[in-house]
């Protein structure tokens, strides 16, 4: 296994229809002096799932499985639309097969000791991976706006930029969490060789817990307004 750093990347499932999304892919793709870790957001799986399931009344355990597959099912669509991207289930193969790869997280994350809640996202999942592999960051790249400056991550959270259950998360991690929006691929592409992310890095609650927080109608994971879509993010 290389010794490079290791950085885990989650890639929102709102960037499914975005024009950046295939720039994401192939700087990614290319990186040399790191080794990644793909997470894929849920995108329109995921919204699908959310949708069926006050009208079908399947529980949240049954939801969480299915959210998971939906990431499943976008981080299939990332590996066919970037060849060099290697799907990789256990955290041998994560680790074991040349980067970059593409986590598939069933049955790993069924196991991980994360709440079976639409609280969850694959932002707190990409955090958790991250810890499980030790890596260096976490870096989760979002469509929402971001301020350049540190913020506390009470504060995305309040925003609905992350989700609720990404300041515990951070604390278990204890590495560095970074959001980066979709719009500075080109400023993340030459952060790589800096190993920075150079986006807006996020402070864990206990540091960032005297810091002012902003109110207003709040959204989801990823900045979707409105009635919860984009779970799993």
């Amino acid at each position: 296994m290389s010794s490079a750093p290791l950085w885990v990347v989650k890639l929102g499932g709102s960037l499914w229809r975005a024009p950046e999304l295939r720039r994401w892919l192939e700087i990614l793709a290319a990186a040399r002096r790191l080794r990644v870790v793909i997470v894929p957001g849920g995108g329109p799986f995921a919204d699908a799932v959310r949708d069926a399931q006050p009208a079908l009344g399947f529980g949240d355990r049954a939801a969480h499985r299915m959210a998971l597959l939906a990431m499943e099912q976008y981080g299939t669509a990332l590996a066919d639309l970037e060849p060099r991207l290697s799907p990789a289930r256990s955290l041998a193969d994560l680790r074991g097969r040349p980067s970059p790869t593409v986590w598939m997280p069933l049955p790993l994350a069924e196991d991980a000791d994360v709440a079976e809640s639409w609280d969850v996202t694959s932002d707190s999942l990409a955090v958790w991976l991250a810890g499980a592999l030790g890596a260096t960051c976490a870096v989760l790249v979002k469509s929402a706006p971001l301020p350049d400056a540190a913020v506390p991550v009470t504060r995305l959270v309040a925003d609905g930029v992350v989700d609720p259950a990404l300041p515990g998360r951070m604390a278990r991690f204890g590495g560095a969490v970074w959001c980066v929006s979709r719009e500075d691929h080109r400023r993340f592409a030459r952060a790589l060789d800096r190993g920075n992310p150079g986006g807006t890095r996020l402070v864990p609650a206990a540091e960032g817990q005297d810091a002012d927080h902003r109110d207003g109608d709040h959204r989801d994971a990823d900045g979707r307004d409105g009635d919860g879509r984009n779970a799993y993010g």
